[in-house]
């Protein structure tokens, strides 16, 4: 009796199966034919040659244009000044930044001084007898040496004979060896070179300063030189005094600014070339990244295209009877997103998109792009 009951209920879910297939056929509907008989639509353009302004996109990091490391080439403590030698505080041109103790130095330069005087003055009679066409410069020139001041040239003969003797006295080498000591003495205080602002420095009054030692950097706030790298393609395009306009994420605003330097060097890992921008503002600040265009002349009876429709180097899809055929460009620039080429004929209709099944001979329904 089980038996029975099992198959009758298999009978009955097979009918229901046909039952339901058949409910589904007819409600499904037949697929359509494509109407251009399977070729794909793309996107097309035409090409309208003429004048194409050439801008080469950069980005780079300011420089301070007057910019100075500052080392101590004497050694002393530092004394109290009237400004603090701390990063942010602003100097003048030819102001003192930084004064050191030179007390100690500045004796030796006296004694130095003293005993070249009194060798001067112990060779008088000598000058007197031997050579007496000397002796009244030389008295003029003793009688006004004050070793508190620095010295003046020492006088100039032009008997040969005469000049020998000095060498032989040790005359020159005590004067110049004064000289030297004068100059040195003079490093004892820091110069502002021209009117800057310190970025860097921090020494309090008594810090020992050492030979060599790191003082601080100066630069000079709002002239600046910015630093860009360009490819070769477009690096040989660019001519000194082209102009350039640039911005920042930051700080709102853009900024104009012009080609002053060019290098000559290739980095050879990058193969790129460097370009120095000279930018003014004093909204400006060093250390910040500025991006933009530099704008160097353009071309003739060239047009610009999407870089990302090029394919390879230098060829694009070209519409003829609605078929796809691959034409070799000349590439003129390159830029992040677009591409300047020569090549094409007035009226020439290119594959205006990305299609990465499209070859070469493939049939197609173009459709223009706005």
């Amino acid at each position: 009796m089980k038996r029975q009951v099992t198959i009758v209920l298999g009978v009955l879910v097979i009918l229901a199966g046909v039952g339901i297939n058949k409910y589904l056929s007819s409600k499904a509907k037949s697929p359509k034919r494509n109407p251009q008989g399977g070729k794909p639509t793309v996107l097309v353009r035409k090409v309208q040659n003429g004048f194409v302004k050439n801008t080469v996109p950069v980005t780079g990091k300011l420089v301070a244009k007057n910019r100075v490391d500052l080392f101590a080439e004497v050694q002393g403590s530092v004394l109290r000044s009237s400004k603090s030698f701390k990063e942010g505080i602003s100097f003048s041109k030819g102001a003192r930044m930084l004064k050191l103790d030179s007390t100690e130095f500045y004796l030796t330069l006296l004694s130095s001084k003293s005993s070249f005087l009194n060798n001067l003055i112990q060779m008088i009679p000598d000058i007197k007898y031997d050579f007496p066409s000397e002796i009244d410069q030389w008295n003029a020139y003793v009688n006004s040496v004050n070793i508190k001041s620095p010295f003046a040239e020492i006088p100039k003969s032009l008997n040969k004979k005469f000049e020998n003797f000095l060498i032989a006295k040790g005359i020159y080498n005590l004067y110049y060896t004064i000289k030297s000591q004068e100059e040195k003495l003079s490093k004892f205080n820091i110069v502002a070179p021209f009117s800057g602002t310190l970025t860097d420095g921090n020494l309090q009054p008594g810090s020992m300063v050492r030979v060599g030692q790191k003082l601080g950097t100066l630069i000079q706030a709002g002239d600046y030189e910015l630093e860009v790298s360009v490819n070769m393609n477009n690096g040989i395009l660019i001519k000194l005094g082209d102009s350039v306009l640039l911005m920042s994420e930051d700080i709102p605003g853009n900024w104009k600014g012009k080609v002053s330097r060019i290098s000559e060097h290739i980095d050879q890992t990058t193969q790129t070339l460097k370009v120095y921008i000279n930018i003014s503002s004093p909204m400006l600040k060093e250390g910040m990244y500025l991006s933009g265009s530099i704008y160097s002349g353009g071309f003739e009876n060239a047009v610009s295209i999407p870089r990302n429709i090029m394919i390879g180097t230098n060829q694009v899809y070209l519409l003829q009877d609605s078929v796809l055929q691959l034409k070799d460009v000349i590439v003129l620039s390159i830029g992040e997103n677009q591409v300047v080429v020569e090549g094409f004929s007035e009226g020439d209709v290119i594959l205006g998109q990305v299609f990465s099944a499209a070859y070469n001979g493939m049939a197609v329904t173009p459709k223009l792009k706005n």
